[in-house]
């Protein structure tokens, strides 16, 4: 058993041997396959009933011709134990190409289901990451071996995001400091939601809602999440007693140009709560933002 452990972050990630998984059988199923959440033309999943928090309610399926037809991918779902999956809060896939990882977290551990060759055949890795988060917000890999994680987990009226990273497929986490503070555990706020997004190996932005004003926690990486820094946008002082609901990450259409929605909430004289959209943008790439309209 190989153990890393991180003394700075006052996290521990004790990574387990994965075990191979029986591989699995595949089987046709009908074109018109409706599903909300689209990976790809590849890939696409969803849950009987909605049951995020349910590994046996996934329904993966896969497209080899564009999305013109769909297949459907089983999990081992027998030969993975219930105590590992039961208690999550939610199920999180992610897909590249044949690659494939379903990653939930059981306190304290985290766990990744993978596939590098399409689905026919499953690996379950195990990591142990302290009290670095309860579910995952947000999973993604940005090649086949670097992937990252946030992570959140929920107190009294506040919350608080862990960002993992692994460099060999999922096998190995680190628990990453945003903040470059010397005693960083993880970012505290007052919020409901948080969001992260890598549009490639080195520029990355996490974000994160406010409910008990209008600005969010923001940050940005341009060196692959090695340094983090906090971006400010200007909100203009009638919204000042606004909360923020939401965690959008800018939308990049080139390197340069950029947008970023912020929604924003205050309740009226009548107690009816009044919604604002914000819209900002950016043509340096992230570096200052302008607002651009009011809704």
């Amino acid at each position: 058993m190989l153990i890393l452990t991180l003394f700075f972050s006052g996290c521990q990630n004790n990574v387990k041997n994965h075990d191979n998984l029986a591989k699995t059988p595949i089987q046709n199923v009908s074109k018109n396959v409706t599903n909300n959440d689209i990976q790809s033309e590849k890939w696409k999943w969803s849950f009987k009933d909605n049951k995020i928090s349910s590994l046996k309610d996934l329904q993966l399926y896969k497209s080899n011709d564009g999305g013109k037809t769909w297949t459907q991918v089983y999990i081992p779902i027998d030969k993975i134990p219930e105590s590992a999956y039961k208690d999550a809060e939610n199920i999180v896939p992610y897909f590249m190409d044949n690659n494939g990882w379903i990653g939930w977290i059981v306190p304290s551990t985290l766990y990744i289901l993978k596939t590098t060759d399409g689905g026919a055949k499953w690996d379950i890795l195990k990591s142990d990451i302290g009290k670095c988060g309860e579910n995952i917000s947000v999973l993604q890999f940005v090649t086949s071996e670097e992937g990252w994680i946030l992570t959140t987990m929920n107190g009294a009226g506040m919350q608080i995001n862990y960002l993992l990273k692994t460099s060999d497929g999922g096998k190995r986490w680190e628990n990453v400091n945003i903040t470059g503070k010397k005693n960083y555990d993880g970012i505290y706020s007052a919020a409901n939601c948080s969001n992260m997004k890598f549009y490639d190996k080195n520029n990355g932005w996490i974000s994160i809602s406010n409910n008990i004003g209008p600005d969010p926690l923001l940050f940005r990486t341009t060196d692959g999440g090695k340094n983090w820094l906090q971006i400010k946008l200007s909100i203009p002082e009638s919204y000042r007693n606004c909360y923020l609901s939401s965690a959008n990450v800018p939308v990049f259409t080139d390197s340069k140009h950029g947008k970023l929605i912020l929604e924003i909430y205050k309740q009226n004289k009548e107690n009816k709560y009044e919604k604002y959209i914000l819209v900002y943008q950016t043509t340096d790439g992230g570096k200052t933002w302008k607002i651009l309209s009011e809704k």
